[in-house]
C-alpha cells in the first residue's frame, strides 16, 4: 500500500467516525428529550410514582415530583430523611404492611391496595397503589415498583353516597314503622334503634306528654336509664305546652358539663318534638359526645321522623283508647263501626305522609337513588297503596252499614272493569311467577252499576287468589247468559279446607287466623265484595278444593 492510499483510508476513517459520533450525539439529545417530555407529563399527572427498596419502611430510591401534590419534597424520601411508612395513617399502617407481606408470601408479582395518607400539614389523603414487586433470581424482593393515585374525592362522594343511603333507610323505616305499627312501646324502641344507627349517641329517650297530669313520662330508652329523668312535671302558669305555635319546629343543641369518673366533660343534648296536627304529643332528647354527628343534614333527618312519629304515636294512643273501650262495649258490631270510623280517619294522614315522602325520593330531593334506594323507594310505593286499599275498604263498610254509602250506577264495560283489574293484579304481583289469564268474549253486553265499586269487588277476589300463590295462574273468564253474565276467577292455589268454604265470606274471617299464619290480610275483602255484589242484585260464591285451588262465581244482571 502506498502512502497516498494510507492517508486516504485515514481520511475515510475519520469521517466515519465523525458521522457515528454525530449519530450518537443525537440519539442521546433525543433521548434526553424524551426523558425530559416523560418526566414533565408524569408530573403533571395524577399519579405519582415511586420506587421503594425491599428493607424495612420501604425507604425511597425514587420519586417524581409531583409528589409535591402531598405536601413533600422529593429530596426528603430519596435522602432517608422520610421513610414512606411514616406518611401512613396510623390506622392504615398494619393494614398495608400485611397486604405487602402476603403478596409477597404468595409469590405474586404486583399488589394493589387504597388506604389513607397524611400530608405534610397533616390532612388525610386516601389513595390507590398498584405496584409491581421486582425479585431477584433467589426470588427474594429487591424492589417495589409502584403508582399511586390520589382518590379523595371518589371517597367522600362514596362516603356521601353512603351517608345518604342510611338516611333514606332510616326515613323509610321510620315512614314504614308509623304506618304498620300501633303498638307505642315497639315503635318508639324501634324508631330510637334507627336513630342509634343514624347518630352516635349515649343514650336516648322519647317521652309521652301526659296533658291532663301536666307531665311528660319516659316512654322509651336507648343506652343507660339514669342518664334520663324518668319523669318532668309542670305547673299549670309554666305549662311548657300549651302553645304550641310558641315551639320550636326545628331541634334545639345545648350543651352542658357532666361529670365521667374523676374527669369532667362536655355533653350535648339534641331535642326535637314530636307533633300530630295542631299539637305536641311528646319530645326526644339524644344525648351525645360527639358534637360532628349534629350536623344540619342529620338534624334534619331527625325533624322529618319527628312528624311521623308524633302522628304515629297519636294513632297508637287512639288505637291503645280503642283497646281499652273494647271490654266496655256490649256490642261487636258497635265495636267494630267506631274503631273503624277513628281508625280510617286517622290513617289518612299518614298515608298522605308516605306518599309524599316517596314522591319526594322519586324526584330526587335527596339525590339521585341508586338500584336499592329505588327498590326502597317503590316498596314505600306500595304500602301507601295498601294504606289506601284498607282504608277504602274501612270507610266503605263504615258507611255502608250507616246507610250513608252513595253509590253511582252509570253503564259499565265489562270488558273494561275486569281488564283493569287484571292489570292492577299484575303490578301488585310484581316478581312472583304468577300467570293472569282472561277468556272474555268480544261481544260481551254492558251491565248497570257502580264501576268503581266492581272494581273493588273484583280487584279484592284477585288479590285473594294471588296472596295465597309464589307462583301459577289465576284465570278470570267471562259467559253471556240469558239474564246475567257470569264472571269465574280461578286460580290452582292452595285451596280452602271444605269446613272453612262457608265463612270465608264474613267480615274479618281469615282461614288461617292464627298468630303465627304466614299471609297477609284484614280478612275484609271477600266480606266487602260480597257486600257490593249484593247490592248489584247479583250472587257471589266460591268452589275449592284444598290443595287443587279455588273458583269464585259471580253472576250479575244485564
Amino acid at each position: 500500500m502506498n502512502e497516498e492510499q494510507d492517508v486516504s483510508m485515514g481520511i475515510c476513517g475519520k469521517v466515519d467516525l465523525e458521522s457515528v459520533l454525530k449519530q450518537s450525539l443525537e440519539e442521546i439529545k433525543n433521548s434526553a428529550e424524551t426523558k425530559a417530555l416523560l418526566e414533565s407529563i408524569i408530573n403533571r399527572s395524577p399519579a405519582v410514582i415511586f420506587f421503594w427498596s425491599a428493607e424495612d419502611g420501604r425507604p425511597v430510591e425514587f420519586v417524581t415530583e409531583n409528589v409535591e401534590r402531598f405536601g413533600y419534597n422529593k429530596d426528603d424520601f430519596v435522602s432517608g430523611t422520610l421513610l414512606y411508612h411514616n406518611i401512613l395513617h396510623p390506622d392504615d399502617r398494619e393494614n398495608v404492611r400485611n397486604a405487602i407481606s402476603t403478596s409477597v408470601a404468595e409469590g405474586k408479582e404486583q399488589f394493589n391496595c387504597e388506604y389513607r395518607l397524611l400530608t405534610e400539614s397533616e390532612d388525610v389523603r386516601w389513595v390507590y397503589e398498584s405496584t409491581l414487586i421486582e425479585r431477584n433470581t433467589d426470588q427474594s424482593v429487591s424492589h417495589f415498583y409502584g403508582i399511586i393515585f390520589d382518590i379523595t374525592h371518589r371517597k367522600l362522594a362514596e362516603k356521601e353516597i353512603a351517608d345518604n343511603e342510611r338516611d333514606i333507610s332510616v326515613l323509610y323505616s321510620a315512614v314504614t314503622l308509623a304506618s304498620e305499627s300501633l303498638d307505642i312501646d315497639d315503635l318508639l324502641s324501634e324508631i330510637l334503634m334507627e336513630i342509634g344507627d343514624l347518630l352516635d349517641i349515649e343514650a336516648g329517650g322519647v317521652y309521652i306528654i301526659d296533658h291532663d297530669k301536666r307531665e311528660a313520662n319516659l316512654r322509651a330508652h336507648i343506652g343507660p336509664e339514669e342518664e334520663l329523668t324518668s319523669s318532668i312535671s309542670y305547673s299549670k302558669e309554666e305549662d311548657m305546652f300549651k302553645n304550641v305555635a310558641d315551639l320550636p319546629k326545628h331541634a334545639i343543641i345545648s350543651e352542658e358539663v357532666v361529670r365521667k369518673g374523676s374527669r369532667f366533660v362536655t355533653r350535648n343534648n339534641l331535642t326535637f318534638y314530636l307533633y300530630s296536627h295542631d299539637k305536641v304529643v311528646g319530645f326526644v332528647l339524644l344525648l351525645t359526645s360527639d358534637k360532628d354527628s349534629l350536623n344540619e343534614k342529620n338534624i334534619k333527618v331527625l325533624e322529618h321522623v319527628g312528624k311521623h312519629i308524633g302522628i304515629a304515636i297519636e294513632n297508637a294512643q287512639l288505637f291503645e283508647k280503642t283497646q281499652g273501650d273494647y271490654e266496655d262495649l256490649r256490642s261487636v258490631d258497635k265495636m267494630k263501626n267506631e274503631f273503624f270510623a277513628n281508625l280510617s280517619h286517622e290513617l289518612k294522614t299518614p298515608m298522605i305522609s308516605i306518599k309524599g315522602f316517596s314522591e319526594l325520593l322519586g324526584e330526587g330531593k335527596f339525590g339521585t337513588l341508586t338500584t336499592e334506594q329505588k327498590r326502597a323507594n317503590d316498596a314505600v310505593v306500595r304500602n301507601a297503596e295498601k294504606l289506601r286499599s284498607l282504608i277504602d275498604s274501612l270507610l266503605y263498610m263504615s258507611m255502608e252499614k250507616e246507610g250513608k254509602y252513595k253509590y253511582n250506577f252509570t253503564t259499565v264495560s265489562v270488558r273494561r272493569f275486569i281488564g283493569n283489574s287484571i292489570e292492577v293484579a299484575r303490578a301488585h304481583a310484581g316478581a312472583n311467577n304468577i300467570v293472569f289469564k282472561e277468556d272474555i268474549p268480544e261481544n260481551i253486553p254492558n251491565i248497570c252499576g257502580d264501576e268503581e265499586r266492581l272494581s273493588t269487588a273484583l280487584n279484592n277476589i284477585i288479590d285473594n287468589a294471588v296472596k295465597f300463590m309464589s307462583e301459577g295462574e289465576v284465570t278470570v273468564s267471562v259467559q253471556d247468559e240469558p239474564d246475567q253474565i257470569h264472571i269465574r276467577v280461578k286460580d290452582n292455589g292452595i285451596g280452602i279446607p271444605k269446613d272453612e268454604v262457608d265463612k270465608v265470606f264474613d267480615s274479618f274471617y281469615q282461614v288461617d287466623g292464627s298468630l303465627t299464619r304466614i299471609h297477609g290480610g284484614t280478612g275484609l275483602g271477600l266480606h266487602v265484595s260480597k257486600r257490593i255484589i249484593d247490592v248489584h242484585n247479583g250472587n257471589i260464591w266460591l268452589k275449592s278444593l284444598e290443595g287443587f285451588g279455588t273458583t269464585v262465581h259471580i253472576t250479575l244482571p244485564k
